[in-house]
């Protein structure tokens, strides 16, 4: 039940503000003691997650799950090495867009750099061998484009009906929820389409350009195939000449006909005479200079309905229409093709909505945008408007280093891509200790922000005779009015240095570069043994011999304070010998020793025709090495 108005934390009605008194019945008293003492009571009847049909609903968990909650509840130092998750698979021919033009899924490599959504690049880190015999589905999208993949591949979607925000959910969960169009719990509609939020505008380096962007967009819009002549109307024609170098010019009726100083010349050496197209270093250049050349486009072939943010770009070209597409796509822009039959042959009209740039530079046309309304939440989304079960097709996956594991697939650059365990021993933990510190740290600090996005999320929908009252409810930091705090950052961070904490989680914890692990403990851990009760949580996949490895095969061989737990493939519900079987049979055994197999110490290596293990080699490496303490 929400609370009142007054006595909610800044108009949220799932949040009991700071010094709001509550009166417990005998019942709700029992229960509270009993949550305070034993965290897997607390968590199998109170702790919620959020999943697709139900929305939220009681977190269940598995046997290990429950193992990792008891340890971290009853030790101070816990390392858990967990499986990586199975590989989620696209068409092979799937385009996916790169700073320097496009590949696809079938000719990606480990190391190659791909786009993201955030606007950054990042890398491929794993790809699977080619998978045959899979369950395929093809995804369409409002915007006309359409993405075929697997049944597991994940995808990040939302939905108007949630208000717990983004799920991450397979292509199966995706189909089953649009055959069955299951009412909401509010049951008073239906589960609303599925979408995908537009990616960041993509952060590209400044290019020496051998055309000006602006120019080569008016050429391409009004110019002549042939030559470098430009034909403008008189009302904007002074426009023009005061951002382009003009020369020769005469009057044609109400327009002018205008040459540009060595225009001709460069066209020529860029093979763009008799061929207008958009050279693949524009579509790739600054963000600025991408936008120059849009407005240029615009300006001549662009349109927008008076007192509106409706603007159309006009082609009869479809191959520059798909240019513009992508140009737009790479700006974070939404954009629709629609086309006409005029004289039997067909004209094309771009169409898309903005308020986060200018897209004109003619002073006519940006009088007519209406500058006050912001863009429609539906033309920064991609919705999903049908999803069909299609042949079988050879598929592969990857994966990649991005904080949110997602990157840009498809025309349009869609993207595409366990802590709950963790999440719901840190509710209890801040619940029930006043005063305690908690820092959750990852390598980046969208990924520990994330996990507290989730926090949050569990706490919002606990009943409001266990919630602690709420003094800051900020995007990295909470402030509990029990005097608890919990902090998300980075590693790297400067915000967990100098400060006292009483546990603190590290996810992902071998991915974190040896350097910064390294600086980081060196300068908490003095912090860390200060305390008797200090907590510190190492959870990681394995990524060879570095720090992580240490910490691990240390705590295995009980050189230091950390009590291992490991997680194998097997511990996860649903993944049997068959399922083994399978995995191998589409991908490799060596590929699956990699992804799932956790490699211990005494695992056996062959090295120089010589056998020994894991574990010796880390131990001469260290030995040999002592300046480099953790070598890959």
């Amino acid at each position: 039940m929400p609370f009142k108005t007054n006595d909610q934390y800044r108009d949220n009605p799932l949040l009991k503000k700071a010094g709001i008194e509550f009166e417990f019945t005998k019942e709700q008293l029992e229960e509270y003691v009993k949550c305070s003492n034993d965290p897997m009571h607390f968590t199998k009847n109170y702790v919620k997650i959020v999943t697709l049909d139900e929305g939220l609903a009681p977190f269940e968990p598995y046997e290990y799950q429950n193992k990792i909650i008891r340890t971290v509840h009853e030790n101070r130092f816990v390392i858990c090495k967990m499986p990586r998750q199975s590989g989620k698979a696209l068409s092979l021919d799937t385009r996916i867009p790169t700073k320097q033009g496009w590949k696809t899924m079938g000719s990606l490599r480990v190391g190659d750099r791909i786009l993201s959504p955030n606007g950054n690049e990042c890398t491929v880190t794993f790809k699977t061998e080619t998978m045959f015999n899979h369950v395929c589905y093809q995804i369409h999208f409002d915007n006309g484009d359409s993405i075929t993949a697997d049944a597991d591949h994940l995808w990040n979607v939302n939905s108007s009906f949630w208000r717990t925000g983004t799920k991450t959910i397979t292509t199966q969960e995706i189909f089953n929820a649009y055959q069955t169009k299951k009412k909401t719990v509010r049951g008073n509609s239906y589960t609303g389409p599925f979408f995908i939020d537009m990616s960041e505008p993509q952060q590209f380096e400044d290019k020496i350009l051998p055309i000006d962007p602006y120019l080569l967009g008016i050429w391409l819009g009004d110019g002549y195939k042939g030559d470098g002549r430009i034909i403008a109307h008189k009302d904007d024609f002074e426009h023009y000449n005061s951002r382009v170098n003009v020369g020769h010019t005469r009057e044609e009726n109400n327009c002018i006909v205008f040459r540009v100083e060595d225009l001709y010349k460069k066209l020529r050496e860029n093979s763009l005479l008799k061929n207008k197209h958009i050279p693949e270093i524009y579509l790739r250049a600054s963000i600025e200079q991408r936008l120059q050349l849009l407005r240029g486009l615009m300006d001549t072939d662009g349109s927008v309905k008076p007192n509106s943010r409706s603007f159309e770009f006009y082609q009869k070209d479809f191959d520059m229409i798909v240019s513009v597409r992508e140009l737009l796509s790479t700006l974070g822009i939404k954009s629709r093709i629609r086309r006409k039959l005029i004289k039997d042959c067909y004209y094309h009209t771009l169409s898309f909505s903005t308020d986060r740039f200018t897209v004109f530079s003619l002073p006519r046309k940006n009088e007519k945008v209406e500058q006050s309304t912001p863009t429609r939440p539906n033309e920064k989304r991609l919705y999903i408007t049908n999803i069909q079960k299609t042949e079988s097709v050879p598929v592969c996956c990857i994966q990649v280093d991005s904080p949110d594991s997602l990157f840009l697939c498809g025309e349009t650059f869609i993207p595409t891509h366990n802590t709950t365990t963790i999440v719901s021993y840190l509710l209890h933990y801040v619940l029930f200790n006043p005063d305690m510190n908690v820092a959750i740290l990852a390598n980046k600090q969208s990924t520990a922000i994330e996990i507290l996005h989730r926090f949050k999320t569990a706490y919002e929908n606990l009943p409001k005779w266990l919630q602690q009252g709420v003094f800051s409810w900020n995007k990295g930091s909470i402030e509990l009015e029990n005097g608890s705090r919990i902090l998300a950052a980075s590693t790297s961070s400067s915000a967990v240095r100098g400060s006292s904490f009483n546990l603190i989680f590290i996810d992902e914890f071998a991915f974190i570069p040896h350097e910064i692990a390294e600086e980081f403990f060196a300068s908490v851990y003095p912090t860390i043994s200060s305390g008797s009760e200090t907590k510190v949580l190492l959870v990681s996949t394995p990524k060879g011999l570095n720090m992580f490895y240490k910490f691990w095969t240390d705590a295995v061989n009980k050189r230091n304070l950390y009590i291992p737990i490991e997680v194998r493939w097997q511990d996860v519900p649903g993944r049997d010998e068959k399922w083994k079987q399978e995995t191998i049979a589409n991908t490799s055994q060596e590929q699956f020793n990699q992804e799932f197999e956790s490699l211990s110490s005494k695992t056996k290596i062959i090295i120089n025709n010589q056998e020994t293990t894991l574990g010796e080699l880390y131990d001469d490496l260290y030995s040999s090495n002592p300046t480099e303490k953790y070598p890959d």
